[in-house]
């Protein structure tokens, strides 16, 4: 016996009662609201056909569920319930299914049979035909034709049919032969949310080149539903024991011999090479080579080479090469190479080479550079460069720090950018609402120098170029660093303090073996906005004159500093320092 109809309302959500009250003026976005507080329900649909913020006008209504959507958006619209998600379809197409069974041996069953469309009578191409209950699918062909292999299992099952824009249909199967009435064993099922969203899987690299057009359209026609299944083997995506259905089941141990591709797991899943799940992942994820996930991911995730996640991901994502989200993500990420996330991380980063990520909120470490648009409260650390599009907190690179706004330290080894920054060190600090200047200055030791302060409102850097005025001494030139800080900063006064280290060069510039060390405090009285003159104190340790006489062992004097001895000595130097 057989016979066809369509889906018709669900036993649950679908066909609770309602009274909603009539509304002038409202949006459909506003009546989904409404009917979650009160029923507790979820709405799925696509943004780009059916709107939230579409303007209707309702009478009062006390009835079913259904009914109600069925009157407030039209014949169009197909409702399905999975759980306490109502799907929202838009299906103004109808199909018909003529089909016949065939027992070509004794324990098998093939149901054959065409998919047209209603209206027109043309045959309906790339429909799924699909028994979930027995984890079976198939596609019809461009004449929709189609053949289902069967195991008889139960004297009665339900076949299903899908096609994008189309409304579902079932086709209840009796087969009349060594059955026993209902099967007690129900598969168990789900529903993905937000599945209409298109993450980028099939238009990946990994989409591209390891899934079938046919299993994409699979995905269309069957929208977020999908069958949970206690394991799966495959040799490759196409040789599962799953067949064709594979793309619609969640696996809770999956093993892939090379490779293969599944809705998703809920468990463990091994890849000799590859994995691929068109939706989410949780648990734990291992590939030889590669793992990509169109949804989210929760859980661990390792792969020799890359894993590329299209949603969020939540827990430890490691590889060789590189590791790439499309979404949040929290936890941690380390890659031989880089890390890329397009939102958000909560976590650590860890990579070879680099780290980028839209914003950042933990720490970033990385081999060359780290790059971020917003990073505040965040570390960065990197031996050649860090940059942040916008506020970070702290900043530690072998080269280079850039920023706009900096709440910690800026640390490098030349140069820090930022448009604030209160604690950079670096050689050179271009920070816009810092210091800046330069300053004319003869000292105790008969040198007349130029000094270049760069830094923030409280620390910044010294650097300082000297010819001694003596011309008959070998000690011709000298060359200065240090790190300064703004301890008093008020309309006529300042006050500062610097510690710097001083080498000494000769007439031909070759480096002389002795250094000077200076601890010196700078107060200074501003002629106008931006001139200033200082008178600065200083303690200093010089050692002695190379190549002279040694004169004893260190000394302590109160002016100026002994050539042929280890100096502690009190010194100082006077002049104009003009900011720039």
């Amino acid at each position: 016996m057989l016979c066809s109809f369509h889906l018709g309302r669900a036993q649950q959500k679908l066909a609770a009662a309602i009274q909603i009250p009539a509304f002038t003026e409202t949006t459909v976005g506003e009546v989904f609201r409404l009917l979650k507080e009160q029923q507790d329900v979820l709405f799925s649909f696509n943004g780009n056909i059916l709107q939230p913020d579409s303007v209707i006008h309702t009478k009062a209504f006390k009835g079913n569920l259904y009914d109600y959507l069925d009157r407030i958006l039209g014949k169009e619209y197909s409702f399905k319930e999975l759980g306490r998600h109502i799907i929202i379809q838009y299906t103004p197409q109808r199909m018909s299914v003529e089909f016949e069974v065939k027992t070509p041996n004794k324990n098998k069953v093939v149901i054959a049979g065409y998919i047209k469309n209603i209206r027109t009578n043309n045959p309906i191409s790339n429909a799924s035909i699909f028994d979930r209950s027995a984890l079976l699918s198939t596609l019809t062909d461009q004449n929709g034709y189609f053949e289902l292999d069967v195991k008889k299992k139960s004297n009665l099952i339900a076949v299903n049919v899908s096609k994008e824009a189309f409304r579902d249909t079932s086709v209840m199967v009796i087969f009349p032969i060594e059955a026993q009435i209902g099967d007690k064993k129900k598969r168990e099922y789900g529903y993905f949310e937000g599945y209409e969203e298109d993450h980028g899987l099939y238009r990946s690299f990994w989409g591209r080149v390891f899934l079938s057009p046919a299993q994409k359209i699979q995905s269309m026609n069957l929208g977020g539903m999908f069958l949970y299944s206690p394991y799966q083997i495959s040799m490759t995506p196409g040789l599962s024991t799953h067949g064709f259905i594979r793309s619609q089941i969640v696996n809770k141990f999956s093993i892939n011999i090379i490779g293969g591709s599944t809705a998703g797991v809920k468990g463990i899943e091994l890849g000799g090479v590859f994995n691929i799940n068109q939706y989410d992942m949780q648990g734990l994820q291992m590939g030889g080579v590669f793992n990509a996930v169109g949804g989210s991911v929760r859980g661990v995730q390792l792969a020799g080479v890359g894993n590329r996640v299209f949603g969020e991901m939540k827990g430890l994502q490691m590889a060789g090469v590189f590791n790439g989200v499309v979404g949040n993500v929290s936890g941690v990420q380390i890659a031989g190479v880089g890390n890329h996330v397009s939102g958000e991380v909560k976590g650590l980063q860890i990579a070879g080479v680099f780290n980028k990520a839209d914003t950042v909120s933990g720490i970033q470490i990385a081999g060359v550079l780290n790059l971020a648009k917003e990073a505040s409260g965040t570390t960065q650390l990197a031996s050649i460069l860090n940059n942040s599009e916008s506020t970070v907190g702290n900043q530690v690179a072998g080269i280079a720090n850039k920023a706009k706004k900096v709440s910690g330290v800026q640390v490098a080894g030349i140069v820090n950018i930022a448009d604030s920054s209160d604690y950079p060190i670096g050689l050179l600090n271009f920070i816009k609402n810092g210091e800046k200047s330069l300053s004319v200055a003869v000292n105790e030791d008969s040198y007349l120098g130029l000094q270049f302060r760069s830094g923030g409102r409280v620390l910044y850097s010294v650097l300082s170029i000297n010819r001694a005025l003596d011309g008959n001494r070998p000690d011709k030139y000298a060359f200065e660093a240090g790190l300064g800080a703004v301890l008093i900063n008020r309309t006529k006064f300042s006050l500062r303090t610097e510690i710097a280290t001083r080498n000494y060069l000769t007439e031909k510039f070759k480096s002389l073996d002795n250094h000077q060390s200076s601890l010196r405090v700078i107060p200074a009285f501003k002629l106008s906005e931006r001139m200033s003159i200082f008178v600065a104190p200083s303690l200093n340790y010089a050692e002695r004159d190379e190549n002279s006489i040694y004169g004893g062992s260190t000394l302590w004097k109160a002016w100026r500093r002994d050539r042929t001895r280890n100096t502690f000595y009190g010194g100082g130097m006077a002049g104009l320092m003009l900011k720039l």
